[in-house]
Order: C-alpha cells, then sequence, then structure tokens
C-alpha cells in the first residue's frame, strides 16, 4: 500500500510539472508568434515606404491570426471621416457598408469612440451598449466583444485599428497590447 501511495504522489507530481511545461511552451509559442508579426509589419513597413497599404493589409491578417479574432478593419482619418482601408476576412458587403456610412471622431461607434478620446476602446460585449448607432450593422455580422486602437502620430489622429470576435470573448491584456503596438 505504502509503494502504491509513493507512485501515486510520483505520477500527481509529473502531472504538475507536465501542465506547467505545456504552459510555458504555450507562452513561448504565443511570444514567438507575436515577435514574428511584429517583424513582419516592421519587414512590410521597410520595403513599402511610398505605398502604406500593404502595412496596413499585414497588419489586419496579423491582428485576425494573434488575438483570435474573426475579423479586422483599418479606418483611415480622411477630411475628419474615418474610412475603411483595409480589411481581413470581412465580406466585402460588410466593407463597403462602412465606406457608405461615414464614420466621424465621437461616441455614437467603437472605432468614433477611440478616435475622439484617442484611447483603447475594449467592449467585451456590443450587444449591451445602449448608445451604440450602428445597431444594424453589430446584427446582421453578428459581432461581440470589439477592440478599437487608434492610430496616433504624435497626438495627431490617423486612424483607428478594430478587431472582433462573433462571440462573447474578452481579448486579453495581452493581445490588446500587442495591436497597441501594431
Amino acid at each position: 500500500l505504502q509503494t502504491f501511495a509513493d507512485q501515486a504522489v510520483i505520477a500527481i507530481e509529473n502531472v504538475r510539472l507536465f501542465a506547467e511545461l505545456e504552459a510555458r511552451n504555450r507562452d513561448l509559442t504565443v511570444a514567438l508568434e507575436q515577435q514574428t508579426a511584429s517583424s513582419e509589419i516592421l519587414r512590410v513597413i521597410s520595403q513599402s515606404q511610398s505605398d502604406v497599404q500593404p502595412v496596413f493589409d499585414t497588419i489586419v491578417s496579423s491582428a485576425v491570426r494573434l488575438c483570435g479574432s474573426q475579423h479586422s478593419l483599418i479606418f483611415s482619418l480622411q477630411d475628419e471621416v474615418l474610412k475603411p482601408v483595409a480589411r481581413h476576412v470581412m465580406s466585402q458587403e460588410f466593407f463597403d457598408y462602412w465606406a457608405r456610412s461615414p464614420l466621424r471622431p465621437g461616441k455614437g461607434s467603437i472605432a468614433g469612440g477611440a478616435a475622439l478620446e484617442r484611447r483603447t476602446i475594449h467592449i467585451p460585449d456590443v450587444a449591451t451598449l445602449t448608445a451604440y448607432e450602428h445597431r444594424d450593422a453589430q446584427q446582421s455580422q453578428d459581432f461581440r466583444t470589439v477592440l478599437a486602437v487608434p492610430l496616433l502620430r504624435d497626438d495627431a489622429l490617423l486612424g483607428v485599428i478594430v478587431t472582433w470576435k462573433t462571440i462573447v470573448e474578452p481579448f486579453s491584456d495581452k493581445q490588446v497590447e500587442l495591436i497597441e503596438t501594431f
């Protein structure tokens, strides 16, 4: 009986150590993916000094891949209006919706709020917002958790990166930091 008890203790300790090792490996894999994405964006920036579109395209695809989101969009501020300039996974119809529906920095939309306040806005569930002005878009695309990060140079607003999930699943602190880095 004592031998079985000793073996059980060893087995429990092995399981604990294995779980710790798996967690560390997951953390390392995530960190490596994030560093790779950042390197890819820097590489595209260095190769596209006169054309920003490849940079935007790389950012939105990296956001989706690394944050577990289903869609991503970049708005550019042009004549005080946020206009969509890059998308990943999003349908052309939904992209066109945002092109037809001018967004201004303001409280009626998540991207507009991030632009107005010049800060990251993370909404765990858009369905709970009472003042959201694009309810038809939210319902047609069924986006629930949204992260919007302003693109700033010094304090000048250049645009907003938005990424979202179709389920209620808040972004982790590391995912928020990653999009802010982008």
